[in-house]
């Protein structure tokens, strides 16, 4: 299976911890499949941690609820993305960041304690099966 360079990108970008051009990687693409909700919902899974790292705990809470609304129909899996473990992260998002706060400052994201989110690395996703 082979697949589009600028989603192999996107995770390349991810595992950089270059979350907003990984977003931007995956959005171009994304332009073109515009009814592409799997995309659509990676997309926020970086866009997520770009929030994270600034604080902004209203930001994450809505894309996590939109991100998980586009990635569950997809699946346990998509495209050799498993997807159980990223809809659990995005539930735990929600369940650890309280909904009455929009902005908290950064060094203090730390105290929710969202791990990174596991996604493949585009090396992972090219191997045969």
């Amino acid at each position: 299976m082979s697949f589009h360079p600028l989603y192999l990108q996107f995770f390349d970008l991810y595992h950089a911890k270059e979350y907003w051009e990984a977003h931007e990687a995956l959005e171009e693409l994304w332009q073109t499949e515009r009814s592409n909700d799997f995309y659509h919902g990676l997309i926020q899974i970086a866009a997520i941690h770009h929030q994270l790292e600034r604080g902004k705990v209203r930001g994450v809470r809505k894309l996590a609820t939109s991100a998980l609304r586009y990635l569950t129909p997809y699946a346990p899996e998509n495209d050799r993305v498993q997807l159980t473990c990223i809809l659990e992260w995005l539930q735990m998002c929600l369940d650890r960041l309280p909904g009455d706060i929009q902005q908290v400052p950064a060094e203090d994201m730390a105290k929710f304690s969202i791990p990174i989110c596991s996604l493949p690395t585009s090396k992972e996703l090219q191997e045969t099966k």
